[in-house]
């Protein structure tokens, strides 16, 4: 089943056009990873997915429901109900972790499953609880966010996510705010998120994450997909010059 399906995605910012006709599927329990230099569009496409910016061409349908619609001569998005209903099958974790630093661990979680998705307070902290002993962060369950690392925060940030029980997860960049030895933490649990077969497109620096997690690889530049394919097809024989220049430009 098609969990995502992006046609024809046009995006501007005033006169800078920065989603060039990108089309792209993802299938359930598929990984995909977005890789290309910053300035290529991947946050935007993600930002686009999820509403968090709106295109100026193009249909995003999300489990088999349609977020908005090329009409031919603009875009129609659906009502403000739907809209709430599709994007909330959505979890996002950013590159900031976006916590509130007012409540602990554990409220960050519980906050928007009871105030927006109206679900009951103890069944979901006990959800909570468990998605904290997930990440292994369950003795944090009290603390406030200023008092975890980075690579702890970004876990509490994906736990956040997964309470909301999405079925597509989206991650901007998760590991790129963090130091080097924060960074495995968090792309373990995210490589468990894969085992267990969630739906996930993450747009990723991290090339060994992405040749050994990802099912397809979509590398993007210049607002345009420029290669497409398994890790194998898209690293083994690279045929793209302009993927050749960027992996080389990251492994100096």
């Amino acid at each position: 089943m098609k969990k995502i399906e992006a046609r024809n995605l046009v995006k501007n910012f005033g006169k800078l056009q920065v989603l060039k006709d990108i089309s792209l599927t993802v299938d359930e329990g598929e990984v995909i990873a977005i890789i290309g230099p910053s300035g290529s569009g991947k946050s935007t496409l993600l930002r686009c997915l999820n509403k968090l910016e709106e295109i100026d061409r193009g249909t995003i349908i999300i489990d088999g429901k349609t977020l908005v619609q090329d009409t031919g001569t603009g875009v129609q998005y659906a009502n403000d109900v739907e809209q709430r209903e599709i994007v909330c099958r959505m979890g996002m974790v950013f590159q900031q972790f976006n916590l509130f630093p007012h409540m602990t661990v554990l409220q960050n979680l519980t906050e928007a499953p009871v105030q927006v998705q109206k679900r009951n307070i103890d069944e979901v902290t006990q959800e909570a609880k468990e998605l904290l002993r997930k990440v292994g962060l369950i003795e944090k369950q009290d603390v406030y966010p200023l008092k975890l690392s980075g690579g702890q925060q970004q876990r509490v940030a994906i736990a956040r996510a997964l309470c909301m029980k999405p079925d597509i997860m989206l991650f901007d960049e998760p590991t790129s705010a963090l130091d080097p030895e924060l960074t495995s933490e968090v792309l373990q649990t995210m490589r468990n998120l894969a085992k267990e077969k969630m739906t996930m497109v993450v747009v990723t620096h991290e090339m060994t994450f992405a040749k050994e997690v990802a099912n397809r690889i979509i590398f993007m530049a210049d607002g345009i997909i420029q290669a497409e394919g398994t890790p194998e097809e898209v690293f083994g024989n690279i045929q793209n010059e302009r993927l050749k220049n960027f992996l080389r430009a990251i492994e100096k």
